[in-house]
């Protein structure tokens, strides 16, 4: 399924080993890089744990509800952000393995507004190198990854454009889309 191996890929990719950053890094910078350091120094057990330290997942979840989320209760939309946390988990447990002992630097970074930024990156080590941006921003004085894009691919946006497809359908709800990622 092109979803799972998009979502695999993207996340694996979080697990390599930064380059030191520089004293004119900004603070996105210094989250991408610093969760690449954290990232690539944990134990293989503790790999999903630290990338999801540094996303924010119920973000994440919010936006992948889209439209569909205004409608469902509190108590939905969190058991939904569990289910799609465990489903990042999984897929970051599964391929992680892969990625351990690439290098990543940042090569540019876009500030869309002082709290908003794209900060795109190199990886190497694994075959070709690939280009991973990563979408972070600031909230309560503290900065959090909120999408990746790998080739061409929004994560939270292809998930969402998923979810949609699934409550569309006639006869559908949220338990459907827990199943699915649960």
């Amino acid at each position: 399924m092109f979803k799972l191996l998009f979502v695999s890929a993207a996340l694996a990719a979080m697990t390599p080993v930064a380059s030191a950053a520089s004293n004119n890094s900004s603070p996105a910078e210094l989250l991408v890089s610093d969760a690449a350091s954290q990232i690539s120094h944990a134990e293989r057990e503790r790999i999903a744990d630290s990338v999801l330290e540094h996303m924010d997942v119920n973000a994440i979840a919010r936006f992948t509800l889209g439209r569909h989320g205004r409608a469902m209760s509190e108590t939905d939309k969190a058991r939904f952000a569990s289910a799609f946390e465990n489903f990042l988990r999984r897929q970051i447990e599964m391929n992680a393995s892969e990625f351990i002992g690439v290098q990543i630097k940042v090569t540019k970074t876009v500030e869309r507004n002082a709290r908003d930024a794209v900060v795109t990156t190199q990886v190497e080590g694994n075959g070709s190198p690939i280009t991973l941006r990563w979408r972070v921003i600031e909230r309560g004085g503290k900065w959090s990854v909120v999408d990746l894009e790998f080739a061409g691919l929004w994560l939270a946006i292809e998930q969402r454009a998923q979810v949609s497809a699934i409550l569309d359908r006639p006869g559908v709800d949220i338990e459907d889309v827990i199943a699915t990622f649960g």
